[in-house]
């Protein structure tokens, strides 16, 4: 038997091997023992190198290699069925959180229209005593409105300016209670005080007048009428409340001069201070004065 002494381990197996198996393709043993084929048999095929790198066909196909040629094919390259593959889990997209809407404030919207309606009703005299029962329930819806802004996230505007107007409106009302108090107490002093009056009344040609005037106390209506009077007349009187002095003269007739024209005055002193005066003009003229 050759020995390889020069030769490698695995290099040495091969020649035996090579030596002891033919290369005819049906893996038989050679029968001369001399290292070569029996006649007829063909020649030994030569053992390349294996190609192990893969090559896809058909869209990615695996093809199978075969190993060098010892009778007996081999598969060098796996299928891919033979390992598991994990499954793909579903691609779920992140879920982005979302603000939340904000809500109605209803009540910041009713106390704005009320606080505009009391706002604008406390403007005018009298009717403006509206206000006083608008301008607080405007403010209270307002003010709740406000309140309410802070979760609702809305209405925060019209719940300031529904505050605004209605305090607006509660100041309007005020002064105009203020102002209706002390004319009231104006009006209660005066009506109490009483007043030195002096009536007085002339023609321009000497005509002969008729005249009544008041002489009220404490709002009850009284009079006094005098006729035939010469001109120029006066009577004093004394008057108090409300009703103010009147006076009211006229030309009394003249039978010996029928159309006689003249001009008739009247004149309203009060406490020194003359309050009143009028004129008129013709054959029956009469005239008022009134304070």
């Amino acid at each position: 038997m050759t020995q390889h002494i020069d030769q490698p381990r695995h290099r040495r197996i091969e020649t035996d091997e090579y030596r002891d198996f033919s290369g005819n393709g049906f893996g038989r043993p050679m029968t001369n023992g001399q290292g070569t084929p029996p006649a007829g048999l063909g020649r030994p095929q030569h053992h390349g190198v294996p190609q192990f790198a893969p090559t896809f066909q058909n869209f990615g196909a695996p093809q199978q290699h075969q190993s060098p040629q010892y009778g007996i094919p081999q598969q060098f390259a796996p299928t891919w069925s033979q390992y598991p593959v994990a499954p793909q889990q579903p691609h779920i997209p992140a879920q982005r959180s979302h603000p939340t809407p904000p809500q109605s404030n209803g009540l910041a919207t009713a106390g704005l229209v009320v606080a505009i309606i009391g706002a604008v009703f406390s403007f005018i005299p009298l009717v403006g005593t509206v206000a006083w029962v608008l301008a607080p329930i405007g403010l209270v819806l307002s003010v709740v409105g406000l309140v309410k802004s802070r979760s609702a996230r809305s209405g925060r505007g019209k719940s300031v300016a529904g505050i605004m107007l209605s305090v607006i409106a509660l100041i309007m009302c005020v002064l105009w209670t203020t102002a209706f108090v002390a004319s009231a107490g104006n009006v209660s002093a005066q009506a109490a005080t009483v007043h030195q009056v002096t009536y007085k009344v002339t023609t321009s040609k000497g005509s002969k007048i008729t005249a009544t005037y008041s002489q009220s106390r404490n709002d009850q209506i009284a009079q006094a009428t005098v006729s035939g009077e010469a001109s120029p007349w006066s009577a004093d009187a004394q008057v108090s409340g409300l009703i103010g002095p009147t006076v009211t003269a006229s030309i009394s007739p003249d039978l010996t001069h029928v159309n006689k024209k003249d001009t008739i005055s009247c004149t309203i002193i009060e406490d020194g201070v003359q309050v009143a005066q009028n004129s008129a003009t013709g054959t029956d003229a009469m005239v008022t004065c009134t304070k």
